[in-house]
């Protein structure tokens, strides 16, 4: 079969078009089992988007934190902008939908962060052990979000697939690309690796404060999840608005309000796809399942997270 080009692709962020800016970049393609390829910018040996700014990459560490900002981090297709729409409804005292999308520290120039009035929400999805220099020194509040490794595979491997690419469009089929997910040559490498570091961030800073919202959970009991955020944050409880944000936050309700303010490729917004609990099971064989547990036993064993997605939970969802 014939190699796909790349093709001429449109960026845009809440409607702003984003120019692809290469420079300095340490490219890298990816070949998964089938032979279709994937590439990423490897920056200090995390495989990025090349839509990252190199230079805005290399001032994440020394990036000017405040002491009441909320650094906001999770692994890629965890719920980050799900998250992020019901804390910032929170810190506004209103359930109405953001006009904007996320501000990530990877893509956002860092003199537009600095505008923002405070409280900021600072979002990343990179390791904690990456994370600037002042969350640690401040000691910021820390959200961390949790979802099944399985249904973010899954979901990363749609926002791929098929879709528009200046260098090659990937055409790889799921269980091809469950392998790079595991190996952890996708973004932001392994999920599993982005937990341990989070575990060892927050053994080694007990004083952080830190709050972890499940995926699953939040499915379950929106309105007890954004009630728990407003505790964690330090607001004044108020069940009608946390009620109001859970229903406004509904994905069904998010897909339509957001579609202004997505993350789009040539006009296409890639962060709402389904928003459900167990998708991975319309993906994954037998094979792929002991291939997944394989590595899951390896690298979580012992780990604080290791019983919330440990095998047997498979049967209670």
């Amino acid at each position: 079969m014939e190699e796909m080009k790349g093709e001429e692709v449109e960026y845009s962020v809440s409607g702003q078009t984003l120019s692809l800016d290469l420079s300095g970049q340490h490219l890298v393609e990816v070949r998964d089992r089938g032979g279709q390829t994937l590439t990423y910018q490897l920056f200090q040996g995390v495989h990025c988007a090349p839509l990252y700014n190199v230079e805005i990459l290399k001032r994440i560490k020394g990036f000017n934190m405040r002491p009441d900002d909320i650094y906001f981090t999770g692994y890629p297709r965890t719920g980050t902008n799900w998250t992020f729409e019901m804390t910032r409804m929170l810190l506004n005292d209103k359930a109405e939908t953001i006009p904007k999308a996320k501000d990530l520290i990877e893509l956002t120039p860092h003199d537009e962060l600095a505008q923002l009035p405070s409280p900021r929400i600072v979002n990343a999805h990179m390791k904690l052990s990456e994370s600037p220099t002042d969350v640690t020194d401040l000691k910021c509040k820390v959200i961390y979000t949790l979802r099944d490794p399985k249904d973010v595979a899954v979901s990363l491997h749609k926002i791929y697939y098929d879709r528009p690419s200046p260098f090659k469009r990937y055409m790889g089929l799921f269980e091809d690309y469950l392998q790079l997910f595991l190996d952890g040559t996708v973004d932001y490498n392994c999920i599993l690796d982005h937990w341990r570091d989070a575990e060892k961030y927050f053994t080694d800073h007990p004083e952080i404060p830190v709050h972890f919202q499940r995926y699953e959970e939040t499915i379950k009991d929106p309105v007890r999840a954004v009630q728990a955020l407003s505790y964690f944050i330090g607001l004044k409880r108020n069940d009608d608005l946390c009620q109001a944000i859970a229903e406004r936050c509904s994905f069904s309700r998010m897909k339509i309000d957001k579609e202004p303010f997505g993350i789009n490729i040539d006009g296409t917004n890639i962060l709402y796809r389904k928003g459900i609990v167990g998708d991975w099971k319309n993906w994954f064989n037998d094979q792929m399942l002991e291939d997944y547990y394989k590595v899951y036993e390896e690298k979580m064993a012992g780990s604080r997270f290791y019983a919330t997605y440990a095998r047997r939970m498979d049967q209670n969802i």
